[in-house]
């Protein structure tokens, strides 16, 4: 069986080949090395970048505290470029590349020196850049360049790779290895049941280990009793690529559990259904794009992309459950991969019917019926109440995560299991079992950008996104949903889309930069739900929730990109009324064309509508936004906004601070800073 590739894997996976020979693979190597613990560790990013805060560790493999970290890599050119290099943040900094050193810097403010004018082949160009954190552990680096048509910026993924052999990757083999028996073990509940010694830090320790599995409280009110036992008995039968072990050994054993379960009443849960429409939900499946991480059929390609087939989904819930669940679908399981669309009772009535008619044959309790109270023994005595809450004791006594580096060919892992089995391949079962006898306390250590790293790929957000010049699997899948899509006429003028759209401000944005790109504080908001505002309202899609992920994800997405977790960078000029007076100007008569300003509506729309300036301007970061201003081809190059400034830095306002186009970008900035505040 065939299952989607980990966080680290995916990464590798995750860009273009912007070089035809294979021996060098997207991302760079980051090696990092404790001061004090002479712990070392190997992972791959995207960037040559990092931000560690007080108390993070820089790795979960490394101790909180001074560090040194290495990135080996190779840098992608095109063309034949004349290139300058620069660093930012503080520390001590030094680059190799192609074996030579071309800057150094250190102290407080990286960015005060810059390498020579450097002419550069195309083609690649391997590099090393070492960095070490302040004595406190303390950490804020990012690496730029600027050429002879661009200006200064932190090097895209699309231009970095690391060699595929070599020293250097089988220490990051061997490292990532060792990080995906840690996921596994975290994500399959294996701590669940293993405890430690002592209980992990809630606030140090990484995040999964703390995630519970789904409340079953009341399940009874919501689930097939039919289902659940199909589903107690052989997970994998019903879906390919669920984490559910099998628990039982007999049929008799999953009658009873589901029995059990199924005498778990709520009895406020709303009686009332709402009827829904088929064909207004099929075009909602469509729109929101669920046929990236769903299939509407069975096959055998379906295990391979990773999606989830919903035939006969409808089983699963008995009436009015299904809609109940679309609407909150982290209700009764915080960590549930399934996304909250918060959709409207009618959009989620709507849904609900157009994927019950997906159904095969209905199940049927079989005429064996189980005894609920044999159920809640046999509950009690499997440890079903240490990954779910449960109305009975856990008496499963399993044998602490200390002692597990002992048992690793036997228990769970063991091919022959008398407990718990587990759909895991051979490779995984090995990681699990390296990793137990390795851990080195990584468990209780936290980092924001591998947490980010995994969600990504927990979250399948490249399902929707594109990233590194990787198209999302929304365009891979949408002709398996075109038939359901609107026709002219087909649905109301009060929920079709009448602003007008270029089609490519319909797709969903490009995740490239999001981490730079974003104020970490909003877009904690945003992953979490609690942004009103939709940043793109001409757009059908619509960005979910992911409530119990926001604030790490956030943070993991802004300190890999080595950007403040604040707006400490945004500049305070001495002539600020001036600025804004001139922005004023400048957005009065020229961005209102197609940009809402707060409740004023744009003018004069073209090709297509952007984004609300007030909005724009507390979500994004200003280095990000000056950068787009001056040249917004490089970033999105099939953007449909006009690039101002020429390659003199200057636009045609030459009445206004004499057509200096960062004054000008600058000015408005400030303008709308007045506005938003």
């Amino acid at each position: 069986m065939l299952r989607p590739p980990l966080f680290w894997a995916t990464i590798l996976v995750a860009a273009n080949f912007l070089h035809a020979d294979t021996s060098v693979l997207p991302g760079v190597v980051l090696e990092i090395r404790g001061k004090a613990s002479k712990s070392i560790d190997y992972r791959l990013e995207r960037r040559v970048a990092l931000r560690v805060d007080k108390n993070e560790p820089p790795s979960a493999f490394v101790d909180a505290g001074p560090f040194e970290s290495v990135w080996h890599g190779v840098i992608l050119l095109e063309k034949r470029e004349r290139i300058n290099f620069s660093f930012e943040g503080f520390g001590k900094a030094s680059l190799l590349l192609d074996g030579e050193k071309v800057l150094e810097s250190e102290g407080e403010d990286l960015s005060t020196v810059e390498s020579k004018r450097l002419r550069l082949n195309g083609g690649e160009h391997p590099f090393e850049l070492r960095y070490s954190s302040a004595d406190s552990g303390l950490a804020r680096f990012r690496l730029f360049w600027k050429g002879r048509d661009f200006a200064r910026e932190s090097i895209p993924p699309k231009s970095l790779a690391h060699f595929s052999t070599g020293k250097t990757a089988e220490l990051l083999e061997k490292s990532s290895l060792l990080r995906q028996g840690r996921f596994l073990a975290a994500s399959r509940g294996c701590l669940r049941c293993h405890l430690p010694d002592e209980p992990f830090n809630q606030k140090a320790a990484m995040p999964e280990v703390l995630a519970m599995g789904p409340s079953l409280i009341g399940v009874g009110s919501r689930l097939n009793q039919a289902w659940m036992e199909k589903w107690i008995l052989d997970p994998q039968s019903i879906r390919h690529a669920a984490r559910m072990p099998q628990m039982v050994h007999s049929p008799m054993e999953s009658s009873h559990l589901a029995a059990f379960l199924g005498s778990l009443k709520n009895e406020n849960i709303e009686k009332k259904v709402v009827l829904g429409d088929s064909k207004s939900g099929g075009v909602l499946f469509a729109d929101l794009g669920c046929i990236s991480c769903h299939a509407l059929s069975e096959n055998n390609t379906i295990a391979e992309n990773g999606r989830i087939s919903l035939v006969a989904v409808g089983q699963k819930y008995l009436p009015g459950s299904l809609a109940a669940f679309l609407l909150e679908p982290d209700k009764h399981y915080p960590w549930i991969r399934m996304p909250n669309f918060r959709l409207s009772k009618e959009e989620a009535a709507n849904l609900a019917v157009f994927l019950q008619e997906l159904d095969s044959p209905v199940l049927t309790i079989t005429a064996s019926k189980g005894d609920a109270a044999k159920g809640k023994l046999l509950a009690s005595s499997l440890g079903c109440a240490a990954c779910h809450e449960l109305p009975c004791e856990n008496k499963l006594i399993a044998t602490s995560l200390q002692k597990l580096s002992a048992l690793t060919g036997a228990g769970c892992l063991g091919e022959g299991s008398k407990g718990p089995r587990f759909p895991l391949s051979k490779e995984e079962r090995s990681a699990i079992a390296i990793f137990l006898q390795e851990r080195d306390g990584s468990l209780e250590r936290h980092s924001p950008p591998e947490f980010a790293n995994r969600q990504f790929e927990e979250l399948r957000c490249a399902a929707c996104h594109e990233r590194d010049g990787k198209e999302s699997l929304w365009e891979a899948f949408s002709n398996e949903v075109s038939s359901l899509k609107a026709k002219d006429g087909d649905i109301p003028d009060a929920v079709s889309n009448l602003v007008q759209a270029h089609a490519a401000s319909r797709a969903p944005p490009d995740l490239s930069f999001a981490g730079e790109k974003l104020r970490e504080n909003w877009l904690a908001a945003f992953l979490a739900g609690k942004v009103a505002e939709k940043p793109r309202p001409w757009m059908k899609a619509r960005m979910p929730s992911f409530a119990i992920r926001a604030n790490s994800f956030a943070s993991g997405l802004s300190s890999s990109c080595g950007v403040f977790s604040a707006m400490d960078d945004e500049p305070n000029p001495h002539d600020e009324k001036q600025l804004k007076q001139v922005g004023g100007k400048i957005v009065s008569t020229l961005c209102i064309t197609c940009h809402g300003v707060g409740e004023q509506k744009p003018t004069a729309v073209f090709e297509g509508q952007g984004v609300n300036l007030i909005l724009s301007r507390s979500r994004m970061r200003y280095d990000h936004y000056m950068r787009w201003m001056m040249n917004p081809y490089r970033i999105t190059p099939n953007t449909i906004m006009p690039k101002f400034a020429d390659e003199e830095g200057r636009t045609g306002l030459i009445d206004l601070l004499e057509g200096d186009a960062r004054r000008q970008f600058g000015s408005v900035w400030h303008y709308l800073r007045g506005l938003s505040n």
